[in-house]
């Protein structure tokens, strides 16, 4: 179904690293707003040595980069974009840049981020051969002049909203990074002491991370082998479990600021959410009420805070995060008057 006339007949380039299937979201949304699209993958692997080496040693993906990226010129020359959307753009290459620069001086070229500079390298340097940059980070937006754009979510996380369960107190999903674990185990503590019905699923790339991350990194002390998941939880399970949680956990990066897809998803679904981010004050869709802002080192959740029911937030707010009005904004189609933050 066409959602929006203005992008019939337009031609959209998207990169995108493949993540949980977020550059499909973007892809299918783009389509049924009218546009044809044509995609590739941001990265020229996705395998977790891959991706690792893209940030830590990136000499030893140039070769591969460099055939990955020529073999992308070669299919697009001679084709037209009305836009050129990519995301991320860790491993898109300055070559690569500098030919859309020469060749698409028509095309209106977006960068967005989801992900803070002090996080990714070789960022900034890439910022000038876009039009417009977007970040999720407000902090990287004051400092280098980029516009602020929150996450999104999209339309499956509505119909959550409309179709609430009650048989999971608290709920969490994710991957195991930095702090998270001991944090988390500390709130399932004290909703267990509460007699509450918890759900969490722990999820690690690999065993062989598990020891690394058991003895090298010592961020899962006393875990065990069993006590995580090796792969990804489904859509389907995922969202099956969401539609009956009261509370959903989320526990940013330390050096992360901007927040995370989970939290925007959770306002689509209009859930309850514990958050260690301490910036989701600020922001227009926040209610404590809603949102439980708990400090990393001392974990506290009010029991009123749990008994008081969800607030649903204004209507006028809600649709900005839609995945819809995400694209229209990156583009350009559409600009509501307002801030995101306050």
């Amino acid at each position: 179904m066409i959602e929006k006339e203005s992008l019939i007949d337009k031609r959209v380039l998207f990169l995108s690293p493949k993540f949980f299937s977020y550059e499909i979201m973007l892809k299918n949304k783009l389509e049924s707003m009218g546009a044809e699209v044509l995609f590739f993958d941001e990265r020229p692997s996705n395998t977790t040595l891959g991706k690792s080496l893209l940030r830590i040693n990136r000499k030893l993906m140039e070769p591969l980069v460099k055939k990955y990226y020529e073999k992308i010129i070669k299919e697009i020359s001679g084709q037209q974009f009305d836009y050129i959307l990519i995301c991320q753009a860790e491993a898109t290459p300055l070559f690569f840049l500098d030919f859309l620069d020469k060749h698409y001086q028509d095309s209106h070229k977006v960068l967005y981020l989801w992900d803070s500079v002090k996080n990714k390298i070789n960022t900034v340097e890439k910022a000038p051969f876009f039009d417009q940059v977007y970040s999720f980070d407000i902090q990287d937006c004051e400092k280098y002049d980029w516009k602020f754009r929150p996450l999104f979510f999209d339309s499956s996380y509505e119909e959550i909203k409309r179709n609430k369960g009650t048989k999971l107190d608290l709920f969490f999903v994710g991957t195991v990074h930095s702090d998270r674990y001991l944090i988390l185990e500390k709130i399932k503590k004290i909703f267990s002491q509460r007699n509450k019905v918890v759900y969490f699923y722990y999820y690690i790339p690999s065993k062989l991370m598990f020891f690394y991350y058991k003895y090298i990194k010592r961020i899962i002390p006393g875990a065990k082998l069993s006590d995580f998941n090796y792969h990804s939880l489904d859509r389907t399970t995922l969202q099956a479990k969401l539609e009956n949680a009261q509370v959903v956990i989320d526990i940013q990066h330390p050096l992360q600021t901007g927040l995370t897809m989970r939290t925007i998803e959770m306002l689509g679904a209009s859930k309850k959410i514990i958050t260690t981010n301490q910036d989701i004050i600020h922001y227009d869709f926040y209610n404590p009420l809603n949102v439980c802002v708990i400090d990393r080192n001392d974990v506290v959740i009010p029991d009123s805070f749990l008994s008081s029911p969800y607030q649903q937030v204004d209507e006028s707010i809600y649709c900005r995060y839609s995945i819809k009005y995400f694209l229209e904004e990156l583009l350009g189609i559409e600009q509501k008057e307002g801030s995101y933050y306050r």
